[in-house]
């Protein structure tokens, strides 16, 4: 009689011991998986909040280079009989509130005038000297500011029409500060017989150099954990002749 082979399986515990290492081999990947997404996400964030925060420095540097300007700013400097009829006493696009904030205090809110009236096409002092500041003709009174409630940095359009200039569903602007540096610097040629002279009693002329350092702190909305700040440094590029009479 021939003998039978017996034809057995896994045992119980053969198989609980084959699902265990399963287990932690599923939960290694997992584990791998997770933290890849994780740091991914991260990532995105940080990239979108770092170029945010570019894009805010961006605007807020080209913009606030422009205070001061002003089309007809030789009548600041020049004997006024050279355009005695067009030149008025001076230039009208001068303010800018606070006019300086040294640091480490500084400023959350800036507000300046600067001209953007055409200049071009032959048509000669087409500046019309006035500051367009009204809510329907916003577009010569401008500045920055921190709201802090909302997280945001603000830009002014008008008369106190304050607008987003970042988005709060991205990102929570935690700190904005500005620091205004102003320099009273004498012109070289405002002498005796030097045309560097004042529109009102033909003084010789200094002028107020100013510069801004800004300071923007900020935290991803969807992960605190993820924050940066940036700062910069802008040269106004229109000093402020002032008559020294």
């Amino acid at each position: 009689m021939a003998h039978r082979r017996v034809v057995r399986g896994l045992s119980i515990v053969e198989l609980m011991v084959g699902i265990t290492i399963s287990l932690f081999i599923l939960a290694g990947a997992t584990l791998v998986l997770t933290t890849q997404l994780d740091n991914n996400r991260r990532l995105l964030l940080e990239a979108q909040l770092q170029q945010d925060l570019r894009t805010a420095a961006d605007m807020i540097s080209r913009d606030v280079r422009r205070a001061g300007y002003w089309g007809r700013a030789y009548c600041n400097v020049w004997p006024g009989s050279l355009d005695l009829v067009n030149c008025p006493a001076g230039n009208p696009y001068t303010t800018m509130t606070p006019i300086e904030a040294p640091a480490p205090a500084g400023t959350a809110q800036l507000v300046y005038d600067r001209s953007t009236d055409p200049e071009g096409g032959g048509d000669f002092n087409r500046d019309d000297g006035g500051v367009d500041a009204a809510a329907g003709n916003p577009r010569e009174r401008v500045g920055f500011k921190w709201n802090e409630t909302a997280g945001t940095i603000q830009y002014l359009v008008g008369a106190d029409n304050w607008q987003d200039l970042t988005d709060p569903a991205v990102m929570r602007v935690t700190r904005f500060n500005m620091s205004i540096n102003t320099q009273v610097l004498p012109v070289p040629c405002a002498g005796a017989d030097c045309q560097a002279r004042g529109p009102l009693c033909g003084g010789p002329v200094t002028v107020r150099s100013r510069d801004l350092s800004f300071t923007i702190v900020a935290r991803a909305v969807h992960d605190a954990g993820v924050q940066r700040s940036l700062r910069e440094n802008v040269r106004l590029r229109n000093s402020v002749p002032v008559e020294q009479c």
